[in-house]
């Protein structure tokens, strides 16, 4: 149980918590989202409030008083830091949406090689493996892909990994890619190894040059990420993206993700919507 004091300064908010007093001030809580945005490129101005008071009680979760002391665990621990970053980036997501690109893919396929596809961000696994799914419901021979995909949340790297998904998650396929691609479980479905096998997932920070470890890829599938990014960021991880990407290779980013042709590519529209193909 805690008492609310009298806030002393705009930016400091105090409180008793187990008769030790707990100040946490947005002006270190700030430099908090600094240093997150400067190794990770997330940027919650435009939330900046809401994500400083989720901060807070992760802070008061883990037995901290104030910003201060959680700015010096974050420094010291690596750990930590991904547990906070994990809980930022938590989001939901679900299977076959937005198939318009998975269209467009399968399309390509016809007349280009596409061995290789990254998914950035992968979040818990629905676009990757949707992906999967929507080739191997359109493909007359054995799939030739492997899709890769990164996302610098280890939860959601570890729930891809597991692949098993809640009804909700699951409710735009049809009943009978439900029973041909999973297996029930009580209320949650399990993703079948048939689709699993095309798949790897890795904790990857976009803006760490270990991407270019990844090798190169024929298509790369980023939507909504970059709505995170101001166009500093989002220019900067186009560039990344440039490198990674075969010659001929395809972009497809969210319809909100920019509003600029990427440097070094052409937008190509379609029916079925646009992708941004390598000059």
């Amino acid at each position: 149980m805690f008492w609310l004091f009298k806030k002393k300064k705009k930016d400091v908010a105090c409180s008793v918590i187990n008769k030790e007093e707990a100040c946490f001030n947005d002006a270190v809580a700030k430099k908090i989202l600094e240093s997150i945005r400067d190794e990770f490129g997330l940027d919650y101005s435009k939330q900046e409030q809401i994500t400083m008071r989720k901060i807070e009680r992760f802070a008061r979760k883990n037995e901290m008083m104030n910003f201060e002391t959680l700015q010096r665990v974050l420094r010291e621990s690596p750990m930590m830091k991904e547990q906070l970053v994990n809980m930022l980036t938590v989001g939901e997501t679900y299977f076959y949406r937005e198939t318009g690109h998975f269209n467009i893919l399968a399309d390509l396929m016809q007349t280009k090689s596409m061995k290789k596809i990254l998914c950035a961000p992968s979040s818990s696994g629905e676009e990757a493996y949707s992906i999967i799914m929507y080739l191997l419901e359109n493909q007359k021979e054995s799939l030739p892909v492997s899709v890769v995909g990164i996302d610098v949340n280890s939860d959601s790297i570890a729930a891809a990994q597991e692949a098993i998904y809640s009804e909700r998650s699951t409710s735009l396929l049809v009943q009978n890619m439900r029973q041909n691609y999973f297996t029930q479980e009580s209320k949650h479905y399990k993703l079948n190894e048939n689709v699993k096998q095309y798949a790897t997932f890795l904790r990857q920070n976009i803006f760490d040059d270990s991407l270019f470890k990844l090798g190169k890829f024929d298509a790369i599938f980023c939507r909504n990420m970059l709505i995170y990014f101001d166009n500093k960021e989002k220019k900067e991880v186009l560039k990344r993206l440039h490198k990674i990407l075969n010659p001929n290779g395809t972009l497809f980013l969210g319809h909100a993700d920019i509003a600029f042709i990427p440097e070094g590519f052409e937008k190509i529209l379609t029916a079925q919507g646009h992708y941004f193909k390598l000059m």
